[in-house]
């Protein structure tokens, strides 16, 4: 139903940075990555492009628009073929046995993202543990350990917190509902190759799982002069759709994503932005591959080795992609990379499971129940726990948890 195919071989050059998928509706990507920590320091976590401003506070009930720059000019590139599939080795290769902590370093804070979401993310393994072979992370209440008064008399602090702010406390709002876990490649990243993931997403209103990539050095600057790669985002409601189509966009639907721009009011994605919905069932009924190829002249994005989107930068680079020139203005950021800068440095590998927050924005439409927050009231938080009547019986044990089977990186033999 919704994307071209694609010959199932990998590629050396690319088509035009144009989706190959469907026109419809799009999924927002985010923009967790804001004040994100570089790899090695704690790292932040970021759900196509026109030049946009960061998310306001995510449930666009009043979300901030994404930008105010105007769309930028079409795409310049040339159309190329594909290349025969080559030889590859494999540079990373996790399958779960054990939950390594000199493989994946835990994110440890209060900061609600780019987006205003509702979780801390912590160290613990009610949130992150391994069985069976396979990585689950999963939302947990915090009244369910704390009670329910905590919420609004509280104070939460973990000591292991290892990025500002570290402290969740109640005042105008409550104390963070949910806790949660994200975790990053501490010690390995990599610059081109092929990366697979198989995993199962969550299924439960407003979670949002996400498997992404961050840069290992902000060589370009700050989110998003170093881009983004978002390998998949979904978000977990059964039953949400856009209000003015119809169209679903819960778990039924993924999409993947690129991120760039010299600064976070120019935030580029809806130019390199491709979605997947299933005709029958969604992402949580079963484990499915989701791929990206990426090589020194583009991308290609599959689930389950169907091309969901490819893109190549024209000449003048994801600067011209991007219509730079006339909207800021200035010097090119990237006129001492490569054509696909910023995608030429080594990026590293996040997986998150987030709750809340400006990924849910306007224009949508939940059954039976809607939204349970405003972002006008000045209490979010607060709003969405005292709604947890709606949204709670949709959370089904470890069916909110997104399961990752394995995650593993080739590079091509030369």
């Amino acid at each position: 139903m919704v994307f071209l195919r694609a010959p199932p071989m990998l590629f050396l050059a690319m088509l035009a940075a144009v989706a190959v998928g469907s026109p419809g509706a799009r999924l927002s990507p985010s923009t967790r990555q804001q004040g994100s920590p570089p790899l090695g320091a704690p790292a932040g976590p970021g759900p196509a492009p026109v030049p946009a401003a960061p998310r306001a506070p995510r449930g666009n009930a009043t979300a901030p628009p994404r930008g105010s720059a105007p769309p930028p000019p079409a795409p310049r590139a040339v159309r190329a073929p594909l290349q025969p599939p080559r030889r590859e080795k494999i540079i990373f290769a996790e399958e779960f046995n054990k939950l390594d902590p000199a493989v994946w370093s835990h994110l440890v804070t209060a900061w609600r993202g780019g987006n205003q979401e509702f979780q801390y993310y912590r160290n613990d393994r009610r949130n992150s543990y391994v069985r069976g072979g396979v990585l689950y992370l999963r939302p947990t209440l915090t009244a369910r350990e704390y009670g329910d008064a905590f919420l609004y008399t509280g104070k939460m602090y973990y000591p292991d917190c290892n990025f500002e702010p570290c402290v969740s406390a109640s005042g105008a709002d409550i104390v963070l509902p949910i806790q949660s876990a994200r975790i990053h490649t501490s010690a390995f990243s990599f610059r081109y190759g092929r990366l697979e993931v198989r995993a199962k997403l969550p299924r439960g209103d407003w979670i949002w799982p996400a498997i992404w990539l961050k840069p290992a050095t902000n060589a370009y600057g700050r989110w998003p002069a170093s881009g983004e790669m978002d390998l998949v985002e979904s978000r977990g409601n059964a039953n949400l759709k856009q209000i003015s189509t119809g169209e679903p966009l819960g778990v039924q639907k993924v999409g993947a994503t690129l991120h760039f721009g010299p600064n976070s009011s120019y935030n580029i994605w809806r130019l390199t932005h491709w979605e997947k919905i299933l005709e029958r069932g969604d992402f949580a009924d079963d484990f499915h591959v989701f791929g990206m190829e990426w090589s020194p002249v583009g991308f290609r994005f599959t689930v389950d080795n169907e091309e969901i989107g490819r893109m190549a930068p024209p000449q003048g680079g994801f600067w011209d992609l991007g219509g730079f020139d006339s909207n800021p203005g200035g010097p090119n950021i990237w006129a001492n990379g490569t054509q696909l800068a910023p995608f030429d440095k080594k990026f590293y590998i996040i997986l998150n499971v987030a709750v809340g927050g400006t990924f849910f924005p306007g224009g949508m439409v939940n059954s039976p129940f809607p939204r349970p927050w405003n972002w006008t009231s000045g209490h979010p938080l607060r709003e969405f726990w005292e709604h947890r009547g709606w949204w709670l019986p949709t959370w089904k044990a470890e069916h909110t948890a997104m399961q990752v089977d394995y995650v593993r990186v080739y590079q091509t033999v030369t």
